[in-house]
């Protein structure tokens, strides 16, 4: 026992002096190698912002991303040819465009709350479940299952009221951007 005892001793002394003698990885200096390395490095240029963010909606979900273009100006021509740049084809200016919008927050907003709603109905029936069963070991696999919802509920609640963010954004965005009142009704 004492020799066991003894080992184990050795050992976490052992490795308790083991980085002191070790060649290992200074953070400290990878830190100020990376500062100055990142001084060095020109800032990026690229300003992003609503005109150069882009949205592309796969499978129900939005995807953001940023579209890179050169500092130099386009020709004429080319801006009239581009979808979205030209005179006729500022899609900002069209009442879909903004009813899409509203319509797709809409509807993210009104299945995230039927989904907290019947999550939230799920958890009451567990949590009574959990107060009727008197073996711990089901109790303990219902306490799972109840942490497991009230995450995915708190998580949607997030979500919840990001959208719903997201939503006031649009409003007010359109507002700034001279949308009639009527085109969001």
């Amino acid at each position: 026992m004492k020799i066991a005892l003894f080992a184990l001793l050795v050992c976490f002394i052992g490795v308790g002096f083991a980085p002191l003698f070790s060649n290992g990885i200074d953070l400290v200096a990878m830190k100020k190698q990376e500062e100055e390395r990142r001084k060095k490095n020109a800032k990026s240029k690229l300003v992003v912002n609503d005109s150069n963010i882009n949205s592309i909606s796969v499978g129900g979900k939005k995807y953001g991303f940023v579209q890179l273009e050169s500092d130099e100006p386009l020709a004429d021509e080319a801006v009239a040819s581009m979808p979205g740049k030209g005179d006729k084809g500022d899609v900002s200016k069209q009442p879909d465009f903004w009813k899409k919008q509203q319509s797709d927050l809409q509807e993210r907003i009104a299945k995230l709350k039927e989904d907290i709603d019947r999550e939230q109905l799920d958890l009451n029936k567990l949590w009574s479940d959990f107060y009727i069963k008197n073996i711990s070991a089901e109790q303990d696999a219902i306490k799972v299952q109840i942490s497991q919802l009230t995450n995915q509920i708190e998580q949607k609640k997030l979500f919840l009221s990001q959208s719903e963010t997201q939503l006031e954004d649009l409003y007010e965005k359109a507002r700034k951007a001279g949308v009639p009142p009527g085109w969001l009704r």
